[in-house]
């Protein structure tokens, strides 16, 4: 199993929406003649991709019955045995029609405040709780992981270290500004951190991905050429394809989908920009990984 961190300290730079599609895409994908298994770790106490793939009630429902990661952690933290199947809530299959490509189920692990917090204030509790005894069960299940992280973290937040710590890569969008530029060291600190608490080596970086682009506007034509040295200066790559700033891409994490309706006529005119960084972001894990155990052929 590869495991892939969504992560930027910055707040509000479309975090959930890349892990929402990232998981629309790739769950699309066959492994070996078979679809590949993608599950999605939602370390955000927010809750935006669990609500997006689950729905409201769905996310409701998930937190009512106390199988949030938060309480999966701390179970796991007490070396109890466990169903951690229990955790895994399924986003609904919308088969489509036609040949297009339809809307395939995703499983989940939803976290919320309460139980985060409950887990966090407790200084015994080991950052590598998640890589040691939850990632060697999921990757029993799974060939990828996709772990939605919050922002504005720091060593003190025991959850979201663990995402980090339990991740391979580092996947991070930004929008091309001054205050993503400003913000990418507080970025790179909580993933050097990650490294020295975990085995010092991940996880790494896949890149940046520019979101919101609006090529035409004065921010773009002011931040682009300090964004592209900030990422040689840094040596994190820039991914070549970008994400334009488009409602359609935060709509179409709605829950309220119409029966039938396919991935192309989910993200519209902006299907072909999510398709191309999804590639990208395969192009990139393959590089990484050159034979990764269960990597989509």
């Amino acid at each position: 199993m590869y495991a892939i961190a969504i992560y930027n300290n910055k707040g509000g730079v479309g975090k959930s929406t890349l892990t929402v599609f990232m998981a629309d895409f790739l769950a699309t994908l066959a492994v070996r003649g078979r679809p590949l298994k993608v599950v999605v770790l939602d370390l955000d106490p927010q809750g935006s991709s669990s609500a997006a793939l689950l729905g409201r009630n769905g996310l409701h429902a998930a937190r009512t019955s106390g199988h949030t990661l938060g309480n999966l952690a701390e179970k796991l933290e007490r070396g109890r045995p466990i169903a951690w199947e229990q955790f895994l809530f399924q986003r609904p299959n919308n088969p489509g029609t036609g040949r297009a490509r339809a809307i395939v189920p995703v499983d989940v692990m939803v976290t919320d405040r309460e139980q985060t917090f409950a887990f966090e204030t407790n200084p015994l509790h080991r950052l590598t709780t998640l890589r040691e005894r939850l990632r060697p069960e999921l990757a029993r299940r799974y060939d990828l992981a996709l772990l939605d992280l919050p922002g504005n973290i720091d060593p003190r937040h025991l959850l979201a270290v663990n995402g980090l710590i339990f991740s391979d890569a580092v996947l991070t969008p930004v929008e091309v500004s001054r205050f993503s530029i400003d913000a990418m060291p507080a970025t790179l600190d909580m993933i050097a951190y990650a490294r020295t608490q975990g085995d010092g080596v991940r996880p790494v970086f896949l890149g940046m991905v520019l979101n919101r682009v609006d090529k035409r506007g004065q921010q773009y034509q002011r931040n682009i050429a300090p964004m592209q040295e900030l990422s040689s200066n840094l040596e994190i790559p820039l991914f070549e394809q970008i994400l334009p700033h488009a409602q359609a891409l935060t709509t179409a994490t709605d829950q309220d989908l119409a029966p039938g309706i396919s991935l192309r006529e989910r993200y519209g005119g902006y299907y072909p920009h999510v398709k191309a960084v999804v590639g990208e972001t395969l192009r990139r894990w393959h590089a990484l990984e050159p034979q990764p155990a269960g990597a989509p052929g």
